[in-house]
């Protein structure tokens, strides 16, 4: 990484722009996987899935949804705008880290503890 009064490298720059743009084609592809879910309807339960597991699995996708959407934003306004709200763009990078081994975790429970059809739905799409 560069000194803030020197000049950034080449390849920092290259880098910066990856960065920037693959966070930028995640929001395209998360705000078109919602126009699906919402033109086709979301998955049907899986059965035996108590109350409080379907719970769980709508607040984690809600939460996996909103920070998909919302870490580009913040990445762009710590970008072009200003550059204060870096900290909180961080902070949703590890948020984002920790909810997507939480959804690992909760999808290898489901195919080897549970031996139900939740991780071979994900894999091969609607059931």
């Amino acid at each position: 990484m560069a000194h803030l009064l020197l000049k950034p490298r080449p390849f920092d720059l290259f880098l910066h722009q990856v960065h920037a743009w693959s966070g930028w084609t995640i929001l395209v592809l998360v705000l078109a996987q919602l126009v699906l879910r919402f033109a086709c309807g979301r998955p049907s339960p899986v059965e035996g899935m108590s109350k409080f597991e379907r719970f769980l699995a709508a607040v984690m996708h809600l939460a996996l949804y909103a920070i998909l959407i919302v870490l580009p934003l913040t990445g762009t306004i710590a970008m072009y705008v200003t550059f204060r709200i870096a900290p909180l763009h961080s902070l949703l990078s590890w948020t984002l880290l920790a909810l997507v081994v939480l959804h690992v975790a909760a999808a290898l429970w489901h195919h080897v503890w549970r031996r139900d059809d939740v991780l071979l739905r994900m894999i091969r799409g609607r059931g």
